[in-house]
């Protein structure tokens, strides 16, 4: 089975696995304890923690471990609301998000908005860009807006989003009114693809998240001040007194080596990345010329992302990705008992429903190769042939 579903997950890197089956065995002791197991544990953690923060560009201080993407997610949203006199009627914090978030930061703050706990505002994807635009986001700067949360890049469609002009806008709009505004991107889908700095970006809060670029299924915040973040988890003060729990070292460690290869292979991972990802969009092109419609309307994309859709009835992503027996990917479309809907971030990319519903997003790995993508596109042949076949035997 040639996988294609990168964006979704990634498998360990080798050494990433040799570094966490090496400390499950080397690094047990409890970091906080003062002897030598002790000791040992807490230095594998502190090694991690310097090249995440060398992956990403700021000090090891300002790096949090976390559970995951959501978790860091949800963090940053909950310590804004705590920040700002707990969301009192009369003081209600309003945060800008976009339309096209991860469900970790949308679903939160609809939450929170259904409470009455705050305001929130969706800034809709730019027709003819493809991107969330710039103007658009300071357009719905309030006196109380306290939070803009814009992802760093799209999962579905690769679309990577305008975060340094953004923040540059807000940053000179906070020089004019003397207040502050906190600012996070979701850089999920950008770690291990694209570089990512975020002393060049100027975010407040950067999500890190282990499981899509060869890591184990942890994660980390950045955080660039710690005053800024309030207490997730109370107890023995691990985690600078924010994220109480004895820290799971062997995920850490793995994580850590996991930003260190991509910290000195960036480059390799993301060029083996497009240059098959080009090449699966070549052979799509030259195959099925007008019978299929790409989805990324961005000239900014991930390197390894390419979301398309066959044009017609009886071509639903979730029934081609059925019939597939060579390859995986995912689709463009929730399936549950009785429906299957249309993904709603493409209905919110301005995507037809009929051709969201259509949808299948191929993401490259690093180990993706040219046969991989010939295998792929000939087993696609051959299953746009028979639902078409289907078709023309159903139709009277």
């Amino acid at each position: 089975m040639i996988y294609l579903d990168y964006n979704a997950t990634a498998p360990l890197a080798d050494e990433v696995v040799e570094v966490i089956t090496r400390s499950l065995t080397e690094g047990w002791g409890n970091p906080s304890s003062d002897h030598g197991p002790g000791k040992h544990s807490k230095q594998l953690i502190s090694e991690a923690r310097s090249n995440i923060a060398d992956c990403i560009g700021c000090s090891a201080s300002n790096i949090i471990f976390t559970s995951g993407g959501s978790e860091a997610n949800n963090w940053v949203i909950q310590s804004v609301l705590s920040c700002h006199n707990g969301g009192e009627p009369h003081h209600k914090p309003h945060i800008v998000t976009s339309s096209v978030e991860h469900d970790s930061v949308l679903v939160p703050l609809i939450v929170l908005q259904q409470r009455g706990l705050i305001e929130l505002t969706k800034v809709s994807v730019n027709h003819s860009s493809g991107e969330i635009s710039c103007d658009d986001v300071i357009k719905e700067i309030k006196p109380n807006t306290a939070l803009v949360t814009i992802m760093m890049a799209n999962n579905e469609t690769g679309t990577i989003m305008p975060i340094k002009d953004i923040v540059r806008a807000i940053r000179t709009l906070e020089e004019k009114n003397s207040r502050k505004i906190l600012i996070h991107t979701d850089a999920a889908q950008a770690i291990g693809k694209i570089e990512v700095n975020v002393g060049g970006l100027g975010v407040d809060f950067l999500t890190i998240v282990g499981h899509k670029f060869y890591g184990p299924r942890i994660g980390a915040l950045y955080v660039k001040d710690v005053n800024t973040l309030t207490p997730l988890i109370y107890g023995g003060g691990q985690e600078g007194g924010l994220r109480a729990g004895t820290e799971n070292t062997p995920m850490i460690t793995g994580l850590g080596e996991a930003a260190k290869l991509v910290k000195h292979n960036l480059n390799v991972y993301a060029e083996n990345m497009k240059i098959t990802r080009d090449y699966f969009e070549e052979r799509l092109k030259k195959e099925f010329g007008n019978h299929i419609t790409f989805n990324c309307k961005s000239q900014n994309r991930l390197p390894n992302t390419c979301n398309f859709s066959f044009v017609g009835k009886g071509f639903e992503g979730y029934k081609v990705v059925k019939m597939a027996k060579s390859f995986t990917c995912s689709t463009g479309s929730a399936c549950h008992a009785s429906e299957c809907l249309p993904s709603k971030v493409l209905l919110n990319f301005h995507i037809e429903r009929n051709v969201a519903a259509n949808a299948l997003r191929i993401s490259t790995g690093r180990t993706t190769t040219i046969e991989d993508i010939d295998c792929v596109i000939n087993e696609l042949k051959s299953i746009f042939t028979n639902i078409q076949k289907q078709a023309k035997y159903i139709t009277p």
